[in-house]
């Protein structure tokens, strides 16, 4: 059976949380079952670890937490067990250059376990992912500190054309140091050179001693691409784009028709 000894690892927006931002009960009962038939179970998300209370609690089954894509891993009690970091002399560098690149941009920052950012940042968010009013900074230079993980670039004129400020800003910056990539988000996101959701799990599945052909990943962005690329099966969510499906091992339903659920209560029949 695919559950017993497995790792099933799931993105939070738009593969667990429906388009209106919802958790539905079919799917957290399914779940649950996967759970009970012996799969551990996690979250693998762009989300940081502060942002995910209403999902741990809404899913007592779930064991760990790949966040800020895959940046960090946390246990359930919330015990940091794994973490990537840009140097801070980097990071300064950094926003230097992509401000003298790019006019008009925002930038945030994830910084210890929170996100702090520049107001128009906000716009670029989805439902449910919010930031206290003591992390929003008029500038990020003022934020930045030895602990930055990530920084978050938004252009509202960039929104519906990310490949284009994808170019922009992986021209400008050269340093093998970060990778540029798509955030999962309406933004442009600059990570540790190697880091990814599926560098974590990799190191996840490797700590639980629970072999690649065990772990089975759920995503529909394209920042889930390295992830279901790696894990032993890979399933792209039925409203992913085209280059997101290329790399799964199997495109399931849309997130409205609780795909996930659809797929356990399918894997429970056989």
């Amino acid at each position: 059976m695919i559950f017993k000894d497995s790792l099933f690892a799931f993105d939070v927006d738009g593969t667990l949380l429906n388009s209106h931002g919802e958790l539905t009960r079919r799917t957290i009962a399914a779940i649950g079952t996967a759970s009970d038939q012996g799969a551990t179970i996690a979250l693998a998300t762009g989300r940081s670890w502060s942002e995910l209370d209403r999902v741990m609690e809404a899913i007592p089954e779930i064991e760990y937490a790949i966040c800020t894509n895959g940046l960090e891993a946390y246990d359930r009690a919330g015990q940091c067990l794994y973490t990537e970091e840009i140097p801070e002399d980097l990071v300064r560098n950094l926003v230097e250059t992509i401000r003298t690149s790019v006019s008009g941009v925002s930038i945030g920052a994830g910084i210890g376990s929170e996100l702090y950012a520049e107001p128009k940042v906000i716009d670029g968010l989805v439902p449910g992912i919010e930031i206290a009013p003591n992390r929003v900074v008029d500038d990020i230079m003022d934020a930045l500190t030895l602990n930055v993980r990530d920084l978050l670039l938004y252009h509202p004129n960039y929104v519906d054309t990310l490949d284009e400020l994808f170019s922009i800003i992986s021209a400008a910056i050269n340093d093998r140091r970060v990778d540029v990539v798509y955030s999962g988000l309406p933004m442009i996101e600059i990570v540790p050179a190697g880091s990814g959701k599926g560098t974590c799990l990799a190191w996840l599945s490797d700590h639980l001693q629970i072999k690649k052909e065990a772990v089975v990943a759920f995503g529909d962005g394209m920042n889930d691409l390295q992830m279901l690329s790696w894990a032993g099966t890979g399933l792209a969510m039925g409203q992913s784009s085209q280059k997101v499906k290329s790399v799964a091992d199997r495109v399931i339903g849309p997130v409205d028709q609780e795909g996930i659920a659809e797929w356990i209560e399918a894997e429970l029949r056989k």
